[in-house]
């Protein structure tokens, strides 16, 4: 009988935990992701490794980053550095880490730490280990400082099955090893969501359909999000069809699935060496409504595949202007921000909602260099503008409803325009006079 009591007791505790953690941080529900205001949490970003790879321990290109209007960041971090002669003091001091988080967030950008020790690796003790990092108390302070708005993602790209010379096999040992890496987490009280990418280089989406449901029971809190990584050259020919009939499978086995990584150019045998036809992939993502990240913002061993070229806003690369400004899927295009993160809380919502660049309201001249006019079929109640370091400018109003540009820097700015129905970030280009 007292044992019939204890297990009684500790499913209640589950299910309290389960409940009470989806007011404080994101959770799923289905294949959707969900904010801990309950949004529906689309997450569209990029991937951003920060301090140059560990290389540069003041270099942070967050204020430029949210300029692209990604709503996310993907951050690789390192426990050990198997992959060069990367500088393990940056990522050992994590006052780094925390200054990283603290930027997104200050950004309203939601931080995905993914540790990269691991990729493309097939050592299943070894990710155990290497998972164990997230249980360091002063990596669980850090998770439950920012736990409203944090993801952990276990490992990049770890773990084998296609590949492997039993694939049955390996999959069982795929799924026994998540479930063994998720349940150590949720005993040490961590409810954030944990994010399991696909095997193969993170290629293997089919993999990530067929076991998701089963990982997502052995979470306590049903917390699971699932990545695949859209290097799809051979493992979905390239091709758009083979692409949405993967998507699809997914889609049916009602799991809450994101494109970690997305690129124009996969590495094979060599660096750069495959170009990918990424645009339809992505329009289908959109049509879909499923989330993606792309790869990388700046410092990669690909330069071909940089979002921009020295890390700064101004200079996106052909790729990255794709990536940014597309207008069927660019980040700048009807990405959706975190309620919690723009309200700052779970408050009574006003009901206006906040999107990127949409058609309500015309910004121009854009560029400028002395003024701008709002144009629009609805009431202006306000204009804020930021900067890249996110500083608010009020611009004074003059005659013919020219904002003034006196006293602004030249470069990007995020022109915030509220009326009574929405909120539209635009972006202005400040050129000198």
């Amino acid at each position: 009988m007292r044992n019939q009591y204890l297990s009684c007791l500790v499913l209640l505790l589950l299910i309290c935990s389960k409940v009470f953690s989806q007011f404080q941080n994101i959770h799923v529900s289905g294949r959707h992701i969900l904010g801990p205001c309950n949004d529906t949490l689309i997450l569209k970003g990029v991937n951003y490794a920060p301090y140059n790879w560990g290389w540069s321990n003041t270099q942070l290109r967050l204020n430029q980053i949210v300029l692209s209007g990604a709503n996310c960041v993907r951050m690789p971090w390192y426990v050990t550095t198997p992959d060069g002669p990367t500088p393990q003091a940056t990522y050992n001091n994590l006052v780094f880490l925390d200054s990283a988080l603290s930027k997104c967030v200050q950004y309203k950008m939601i931080p995905i730490v993914e540790l990269h020790d691991q990729t493309c690796l097939n050592n299943p003790a070894n990710l155990i280990t290497l998972a164990n990092w997230f249980i360091l108390p002063a990596v669980k302070n850090l998770i439950n400082k920012y736990k409203h708005s944090i993801i952990i993602n276990i490992a990049n790209e770890a773990l084998w099955v296609s590949w492997a010379s039993n694939p049955t096999a390996a999959q069982v040992t795929f799924t026994n090893t998540y479930s063994t890496i998720v349940n150590t987490i949720r005993t040490n009280s961590i409810t954030v969501p944990v994010m399991i990418d696909g095997p193969e280089c993170g290629t293997n989406l089919d993999v990530l359909a067929n076991v998701g449901q089963a990982l997502e029971t052995t979470d306590p809190l049903g917390n699971l999000i699932f990545s695949a990584h859209a290097y799809w050259y051979a493992y979905a020919g390239n091709d758009s069809l083979q692409g949405l009939n993967k998507i699809n499978y997914a889609i049916s086995k009602n799991i809450p699935f994101v494109f970690g990584e997305v690129a124009n150019i996969q590495d094979a045998t060599t660096m750069c060496q495959y170009n990918l036809n990424y645009k339809p992939w992505l329009k289908i993502m959109n049509q879909k409504k499923i989330g993606w990240m792309a790869w990388s913002w700046d410092n990669d061993g690909c330069p071909a595949r940089q979002i921009t070229t020295n890390g700064n806003y101004s200079s996106l690369t052909t790729y990255g202007s794709d990536i940014v400004n597309n207008p069927v899927y660019g980040l700048s295009v009807g990405t959706i921000k975190s309620k919690y993160l723009m309200l700052g809380g779970c408050g009574v919502s006003s009901g206006i909602t906040e999107t990127n660049d949409d058609d309500s309201f015309v910004l121009y001249p854009n560029p400028a260099n002395d003024y701008f006019v709002v144009s629009g079929n609805e009431v202006v109640r306000s204009i804020e503008v930021y900067d890249v370091l996110g500083n608010a400018l009020i611009p004074e109003l003059k005659a013919d409803n020219k904002y003034s540009l006196s006293g602004f820097a030249t470069g990007v700015h995020i022109v915030k325009i509220k009326s009574a129905k929405r909120i539209i970030n635009k972006r202005l280009i400040v050129e000198a006079k």
